[in-house]
């Protein structure tokens, strides 16, 4: 089976007219057609690019289930243009055994995107030389419950493997009752710095203060979440809606981080696509997370629209760094596996109907957006998102 993708497309640091030609799943050229390929034509008010990779996701399923599926969460990507995720391992039960481990990756390389997840801290750390994730997540929660000591020990172990600890940086020493004061990031922040230091891969995941960059550049690698870029304290009132972890700061605050992330401080842009019931949400404890994913992409485009990113920042946030990252080959490029995404170029605020999978709600509804998927190659398949036809 052969297609043919013909417009616009974002290469080597310019917009250049192409002719996509995938054949088996793997483009033959950026340059010609053949007979027999079907072809799909697209117009001006269109850009093809290289597919998106979201390096921090909770796709839940097993015992969470009812707050989002594998499969779920696959069209909530689908319909952002994302076409890799790694997951994170938070799950019931937690993802932090050898057996777990391989247990989700299999299940996950079922879906129609390219599927990875980070591992858990386990309690016996031989079950890292079992496993040899690319990456574990440390939590707050690991350090309350193992202790400082572990996750030095765990870094050691991580560090002979080759593979990086993904943190999200709270001290759990300067929790204050249920609040997470910026101490609490400040002082984890200052502690991966020694860390980095140390020789260690170090990469800190949704970072929320400015404080944080600042310490940590050139020394770790870190991502920011939408939600911290576009939301504060002051502009997110519903208490359910916008509870997260790391929380929402100041605004004075989201605006410094927004311009450190603007100057190309920043590494990667990752949702932390977090999804639960809505009743949960709506409950007088509602647990920490915001829905993202399906139109995350649509945000950050919307800075490029708006004149703040240039597009190869667009695809060095939320592609080509994360893609390596994960160990996804999203190159488009001969020789690659058909791994792209196609944006028809037009504005919109996000509501409810964007969003795909379980989790259909989010203080993030009401933003100005820009670039809608319509078509997205992911393994080599080319689905067309607005008809429902699929191309292999």
């Amino acid at each position: 089976m052969c297609f043919t993708v013909v417009g616009k497309a974002y290469i080597g640091g310019r917009i250049e007219d192409v002719s996509i030609l995938v054949e088996n799943g793997i483009i033959r050229s950026l340059r010609s057609t053949r007979a027999g390929c079907r072809t799909l034509q697209f117009s001006r008010h269109y850009i093809i690019l290289p597919g998106f990779v979201d390096i921090h996701v909770h796709f839940r399923d097993w015992g969470l289930s009812y707050k989002e599926t594998l499969e779920g969460g696959a069209a909530a990507a689908l319909a952002g243009g994302v076409v890799g995720v790694m997951d994170m391992p938070n799950t019931s039960p937690r993802i932090n055994t050898a057996e777990l481990y391989t247990k989700r990756i299999a299940e996950g390389s079922r879906l129609a995107i390219y599927y990875g997840v980070h591992m858990g801290v386990p309690e016996d750390l031989t079950e890292l030389e079992r496993a040899r994730p690319r990456s574990v997540k440390i939590y707050p929660e690991d350090v309350e419950q193992y202790g400082w000591p572990h996750i030095e020990a765990l870094l050691g172990r991580c560090s002979s493997l080759g593979c990086t600890a993904v943190f999200h940086c709270e001290d759990p020493a300067y929790f204050k009752g249920g609040s997470r004061p910026p101490e609490a990031e400040a002082r984890c922040a200052d502690r991966a710095l020694l860390y980095a230091r140390r020789g260690y891969k170090i990469h800190v995941t949704h970072v929320s203060l400015p404080y944080t960059v600042e310490t940590l550049r050139g020394a770790a690698t870190m991502d920011v979440t939408p939600h911290h870029l576009l939301l504060s304290q002051e502009s997110c009132r519903d208490p359910g809606l916008c509870r997260v972890n790391p929380p929402l700061r100041s605004e004075e605050q989201r605006r410094r981080l927004l311009s450190l992330f603007l100057s190309g401080t920043v590494d990667m842009y990752a949702t932390d696509h977090a999804p639960h019931a809505l009743q949960e949400k709506k409950s007088p404890s509602p647990p920490p997370g915001i829905c993202s994913l399906d139109v995350a992409s649509s945000l950050l485009l919307r800075l490029w629209r708006d004149g703040l990113l240039d597009l190869s920042d667009v695809v060095r946030l939320y592609s080509a760094r994360p893609a390596r990252f994960s160990g996804f080959d999203v190159r488009l490029a001969p020789g690659a596996p058909a791994s792209f995404s196609i944006f028809r170029l037009e504005e919109f605020v996000v509501s409810e109907s964007d969003f795909r999978g379980t989790c259909r709600f989010s203080p993030l509804v009401g933003q100005r957006a820009f670039g809608r998927a319509v078509a997205v190659a992911s393994k080599g398949v080319l689905r067309l998102l607005e008809t429902g036809e699929v191309l292999s």
